[in-house]
């Protein structure tokens, strides 16, 4: 996917099918207003699509007073689009039809131990495994951690897997599947699902907030994700937590990250602090400490309080900055209830002036452990052109 400045514009074609993706069938009449283009341009491209087997028409609503218009609609059987989200220890991958409907998904767990090599033949194996046999293939979206360069398909940096340093991710995978390859940080990608799959089809301006091994934020502004010239944007797991923390030596993801959370809980538990949690394997799991917040357990309530204090600091500064409309938490965290949620809603409202900015919605992600794969087949579909 190529940066925010790079990237080409979409053709009339490409827009037609965006504009009709977001509001899920629309008439000819009602098309050209939304794109501000004369109905009879528009009346040529959508016959056109309709010709190629892309848009079909669907039917007509119900009314009372005169002939009501046509609804033209995505056709789901035009072909599908992939989407793999790497996440530290796990590869999920998801397809979806032309319509953006879940076809099939899959999630293969990643060793400790595992080279970058092994971890692409995991995703290409991912990759053939959701492959719907029975329609064309269009293209894949690829969501990993780390810095990325979307523009040359380039992975560049992630610290825990080996030999994840530099890798031509999009032109390999594009070699053995032969269709176009977009990749994409996979915080900014879980941005691109609640963009077409969740809480933020109804809001042009958001931040979506990955917590997961580490943290980051997508931010989508009028509509368009917003990845900088130098496809940084949203790294706030960098931003210095010092008020926070009581320290100058930490950054947020070193505080607030679910791999910090569990380190620190597992620190607590070590040094025999009261909690219902015990150690597998010498330390605390995600679904150990999801189950003892589900339990109200003290320990990971202030674990979790402590977080979402950092992060809403964080938030707040950044809400002062882009006046989102919402904020969507994505990540493991969200099944936390209100433990995380309660406290970072707070945290945003205490520190935000009320003459300076307004609070924006807070809300959880409700696409589950498929967000990030969802979003990455949503970069496909968005880069798709016919």
């Amino acid at each position: 996917m190529r940066s925010s400045k790079k990237m080409m514009k979409p053709n009339i074609e490409s827009s037609v099918v965006q504009q009709i993706r977001l509001l899920q069938g629309v008439s000819r009449v009602e098309l050209a207003r939304q794109l501000s283009i004369a109905p009879s341009t528009v009346g040529i491209h959508v016959d056109r699509l309709v010709d190629q087997g892309y848009l079909r028409n669907g039917e007509r609503p119900e009314s009372t007073a005169g002939r009501p218009p046509t609804l033209i609609e995505l056709n789901p059987e035009a072909g599908q689009f992939i989407g793999i989200d790497l996440d530290s220890r796990q590869v999920y991958g998801a397809s979806v039809d032309f319509a953006q409907r879940l076809l099939r998904d899959r999630t293969v767990s990643v060793k400790s131990n595992e080279s970058a090599e092994g971890v692409l033949k995991i995703i290409e194996e991912v990759i053939n495994d959701v492959k719907d046999r029975s329609r064309n293939l269009l293209g894949i979206g690829i969501a990993v951690p780390g810095t990325v360069d979307g523009a040359k398909g380039m992975a560049l940096h992630y610290r825990y897997i080996r030999g994840w340093q530099n890798l031509p991710l999009a032109e390999r995978l594009q070699d053995r599947f032969g269709v176009p390859v977009s990749l994409e940080n996979n915080i900014r990608a879980m941005a691109m699902a609640e963009r077409w799959f969740g809480q933020g089809k109804t809001v042009d301006d958001y931040l979506c907030l990955g917590i997961r091994s580490g943290i980051g934020s997508g931010m989508v502004l009028g509509g368009e994700l917003f990845r900088g010239p130098h496809n940084f944007a949203g790294e706030i797991g960098a931003w210095p937590c010092r008020s926070a923390c009581g320290t100058e030596s930490k950054t947020l993801e070193e505080v607030a990250s679910l791999r910090a959370m569990l380190r620190q809980l597992t620190k607590s538990v070590r040094a025999g602090n009261a909690t219902s949690l015990t150690l597998r394997r010498n330390r605390v799991t995600i679904d150990a400490m999801l189950a003892a917040a589900e339990e109200n357990d003290p320990l990971v309530k202030k674990v979790l309080r402590e977080a979402a204090v950092a992060v809403g600091r964080a938030v707040a500064q950044m809400t002062l900055l882009i006046d989102p409309e919402m904020i969507i938490v994505a990540g493991p965290i969200a099944n936390t209830n209100d433990a995380f949620l309660a406290p970072l809603r707070d945290t945003i409202e205490h520190l935000l002036p009320p003459m300076h900015a307004q609070m924006p919605k807070v809300v959880v992600s409700e696409l589950g452990d498929l967000v990030g794969a969802l979003g990455a087949a949503a970069l496909a579909v968005h880069a798709w052109q016919p």
